[in-house]
C-alpha cells in the first residue's frame, strides 16, 4: 500500500536558496514527469510572481543551480528546465533509492513543501537520518495512506505509528515487560511525558478505530512540540 508523506524542508538548506533569498516572493512549483531517475528528479519548475530579467540574473548566480533554460513562457509564469548542483541531486536522489515518489514540490522564501509516495514506512525513516546526517531538515508534516486518504491505518500519525510499533516490538505489551517507558522515550528521543501522549493517543484512534468510533484525526503537525 503506498503511503503518502508531506514534508517540510526550510528554503536555506534546500534548492534555490540564493534566488529565494534575494527575490523573496518568488514561487516554485514542480511540474512532474512520467520518468523518474537519481539524476533528473526536479527537471522542470513553474516560476511565477517575478521580474524575469531579475530573475534569471538571480538564478544564474544561485549555488544550487548548475544551468537552466526556459522551456515555456506564459507571461505570467515560466516553465524552466533545471540542472541542480551534485548536493541537490545526491539528497534527493536518495529518494529515488528508496522507491519514493516525487509527487509534488513547491518552494517558496521560507520552505520547500515536498509530497512523496514510499512504499514502506522503515524507508521515510532512512531519508529523514540520510537528511539530518547531511546538516538538513526533512520535517514530516503529515502521513497517511495512499488508499485511505487520511492519517495512516487507524488514522495514526507518523510519530505515533512509530511509537506504537517500538513498544511492540520492545516487549512493552508483553506480560511481564521487557522494557519500559523511559526507556522507548529515550530510543525514540523524546521526553517521557510525551511519549506517553503519544502511546495515549495512539490507543485511542485503534480502539476507535476498531470499534467503528472515529477518534479526532490529529495532523503530524499537532505533535511537532512534544
Amino acid at each position: 500500500m503506498g503511503i503518502i508523506v508531506e514534508a517540510i524542508v526550510p528554503a536555506e538548506e534546500f534548492a534555490l536558496r540564493g534566488t529565494s533569498e534575494s527575490l523573496g516572493d518568488v514561487a516554485f512549483s514542480l511540474e512532474r514527469v512520467v520518468a523518474q531517475e537519481a539524476d533528473r528528479i526536479m527537471p522542470f519548475m513553474w516560476v511565477a510572481g517575478v521580474d524575469w530579467d531579475v530573475f534569471e540574473d538571480t538564478l544564474g548566480a544561485d549555488p544550487s543551480v548548475d544551468s537552466f533554460e526556459l522551456v515555456t513562457d506564459l507571461g505570467d509564469k515560466r516553465l524552466y528546465e533545471m540542472d541542480w548542483v551534485d548536493r541537490i541531486e545526491t539528497l534527493v536522489g536518495t529518494m529515488v533509492e528508496e522507491e519514493a515518489v516525487l509527487m509534488e514540490a513547491k518552494g517558496s522564501a521560507d520552505a520547500w513543501e515536498l509530497k512523496f509516495l514510499f512504499l514502506e514506512r522503515k524507508a521515510i525513516r532512512r531519508v529523514q537520518d540520510h537528511f539530518e546526517e547531511a546538516g538538513m531538515t526533512f520535517d514530516v508534516h503529515r502521513v497517511y495512506d495512499q488508499r485511505e486518504g487520511e492519517l495512516g491505518a487507524h488514522g495514526l500519525t507518523e510519530k505515533q505509528h512509530r511509537a506504537l510499533t517500538l513498544a511492540l516490538e520492545r516487549g512493552y505489551y508483553e506480560i511481564p515487560r521487557t522494557t519500559n517507558a523511559k526507556d522507548l522515550a529515550t530510543e525514540l528521543g523524546v521526553s517521557h511525558q510525551a511519549l506517553s501522549e503519544q502511546l495515549r493517543r495512539a490507543h485511542e484512534a485503534v480502539v476507535a478505530d476498531s470499534i467503528g468510533m472515529r477518534s479526532p484525526v490529529r495532523s503530524e503537525a499537532s505533535e511537532l512540540a512534544q
